[in-house]
């Protein structure tokens, strides 16, 4: 067994204490299992960011009890019932982001901050880009990228976004999409 001194921080040898102490183990059974853990994933080419990022990702999916499927087959079983009946298939959608909101501002606060948590579910989600520019105190745009591999999917994500954009406080007043893309100017309600 190998025995070496690490400096690390006083405050990150603090938490990393307590939280051994917090599992009942000793500083050296934790910092074993910890240290095993990160070279690992390391090893295969992740970094402790990722690692960070994932378990928030992972305590964000637990809330909202979702299901991972590949996104070909989403896109197909979508491309179906788009086929059998269009609008409600759209309303759905809509209803899920209007579904969404509430925890959505407990997650992120507000709209604006959503791009962030995108960028965080980027390692499982199809999403490429998820920018939100701001043109003025009052619009914004929404551009995305990876809203579907059809332009039927990508139709549903709009509705779902639109839904999302209203719960924000948010009123559409300009939308384009096509395949996998969305573009959605929108104003703060209450205004013209």
């Amino acid at each position: 067994m190998a025995r070496t001194n690490l400096s690390v921080d006083e405050r990150v040898f603090e938490e990393f204490s307590y939280q051994a102490q917090k599992q009942n183990k000793t500083l050296f059974a934790f910092g074993n299992e910890s240290l095993s853990v990160i070279s690992k994933i390391c090893a295969e080419g992740g970094t402790p960011a990722e690692i960070a990022m994932l378990w928030k990702v992972a305590i964000v999916l637990r809330q909202v009890d979702v299901m991972t499927l590949p996104a070909d087959f989403l896109d197909l079983l979508i491309e179906k019932l788009y086929n059998t009946d269009k609008a409600w298939t759209l309303k759905m959608f809509g209803q899920l982001g209007a579904s969404m909101v509430g925890f959505m501002k407990i997650a992120v606060g507000e709209f604006e901050q959503l791009g962030e948590l995108a960028r965080e579910f980027e390692l499982i989600l199809p999403i490429k880009k998820f920018d939100i520019e701001t043109i003025d105190k009052n619009t914004i745009r929404v551009n995305v990228i990876g809203a579907g591999r059809k332009v039927c999917s990508t139709e549903c994500s709009l509705e779902f976004l639109k839904e999302l954009l209203n719960g924000f406080g948010w009123n559409v007043t300009q939308q384009e999409f096509g395949v996998g893309t969305i573009q959605i100017t929108a104003s703060k309600r209450g205004l013209p």
